[in-house]
């Protein structure tokens, strides 16, 4: 067990195999970055390659656009990065504009694709907008939309009517993670398909869609993968599914069509793929791994500076684990991040006594989460 001390984090950081990867981001000295909601830092070479894109590809002095094709070329090499962090081939991935659209259009593949099944399931933890964007969805097939919150919950539905299950890998609130494997297997065994969002997850976590046997999953290139807070999302379909989903969803949500006619689109694309050669060659496993150290050492360093303050550490859920992202409650929630931002250390205040702590991998130190606690524990402090 290790002893949560500066000089530990130090070590811990000399002998860490990804501390590599921090020198590739351009973060300002000192600034601790927590918050998985604004993207995360830019990567050093996001500039020089925007530069080179929009040099390349418009032509001298007329400002044309040299055409559909460049933008094309961009997403399909975001893809070929992409897909080894996910457990996906890049065929079977699109980069697309927001994963709430692609949700929408993969709620609608799926039913057509089990024709005579009413209901749209999606987990009762899924964003507020997902949410109403699949009550669309079950209103556009003439279905119904049912909230789950557990494998208990879905058992319940009748097996021969449901068509698409849609599940966050992640708890949003509290962060724990869900056995992707298991609840796929249990999606399958009622006869529906199962679409994953992976937000939260990927560039961070282990996700495997061949392993799990998905047939959809989405997700958005910011948080751990470096996309930036404008980052295009991603639509992922399973092989198996390619030739026999409906063509309105091969050309409108699988096909990059549906990442926007602007320039601006393909922007956001160069600058995602400069996040993703950061972790170019890096093992979905070494990510976990120092994610949950990170984790682990940011627990203890919360038990040792903020045993006697009024913070608590939200549980994750009955039958999740704990993943990248860490939820504390305290009354004056928001005062604390604004104590916190003053202090360098940037997290996500989530709602009225919720804050959310995200750790990257390829990004934080052990010195830094170090810093982040003793930051805290000063913030506690000065708001009372």
């Amino acid at each position: 067990m290790w002893t949560t001390t500066r000089p530990t984090a130090q070590a811990l950081d000399r002998t860490d195999p990804l501390a590599d990867l921090r020198i590739r981001y351009d973060l300002p000295p000192g600034l601790i970055h927590l918050d998985g909601s604004s993207g995360g830092p830019l990567p050093r070479t996001t500039p020089a390659r925007l530069r080179r894109f929009v040099e390349h590809h418009r032509e001298p002095y007329t400002g044309h656009n040299c055409g559909e094709s460049d933008w094309r070329g961009e997403a399909r090499l975001a893809a070929a990065a992409l897909a080894p962090l996910i457990g996906a081939a890049a065929g079977e991935i699109t980069v697309v504009e927001t994963a709430s659209i692609s949700l929408f259009k993969a709620l609608l593949a799926a039913a057509r694709l089990r024709p005579g099944r009413p209901i749209i399931a999606v987990g009762r933890d899924s964003f507020p907008a997902d949410c109403l964007l699949a009550r669309s969805a079950a209103d556009f097939i003439g279905g119904r939309l049912h909230l789950v919150g557990s494998s208990d919950e879905l058992a319940e539905l009748p097996a021969d009517q449901v068509a698409v299950v849609a599940v966050s890998h992640t708890d949003a609130r509290t962060g724990g993670v869900r056995d992707a494997a298991a609840i796929t297997a249990e999606i399958h065994r009622v006869g529906a398909l199962a679409l994953w969002e992976l937000s939260g997850s990927a560039g961070a976590l282990e996700v495997d869609l061949h392993g799990w046997d998905v047939d959809f999953a989405i997700g958005s290139g910011d948080r751990y993968l470096g996309g930036g807070s404008g980052a295009p999302a991603y639509c992922f379909v399973a092989d198996r599914h390619r030739d026999e989903a409906p063509k309105a969803f091969c050309t409108a949500a699988g096909a990059l069509h549906s990442l926007g006619d602007g320039f601006a689109g393909s922007l956001s694309v160069a600058e995602l793929r400069s996040g993703l050669s950061i972790v170019d060659g890096v093992a979905p496993a070494a990510l976990a791994a120092k994610t949950a150290r990170l984790v682990e050492f940011f627990l203890m360093g919360l038990d040792r500076f903020c045993a006697d303050a009024q913070i608590e550490v939200v549980p994750v859920r009955e039958g999740l684990c704990r993943g990248a992202q860490i939820s504390l409650r305290h009354d004056r929630a928001q005062r604390i991040a604004e104590a916190l931002y003053d202090r360098d250390v940037l997290v996500d205040y989530a709602e009225g006594d919720l804050l959310r702590l995200s750790f990257a991998p390829s990004w934080l130190r052990y010195v830094d989460v170090w810093e982040a606690t003793e930051q805290l524990h000063a913030a506690l402090h000065e708001v009372g």
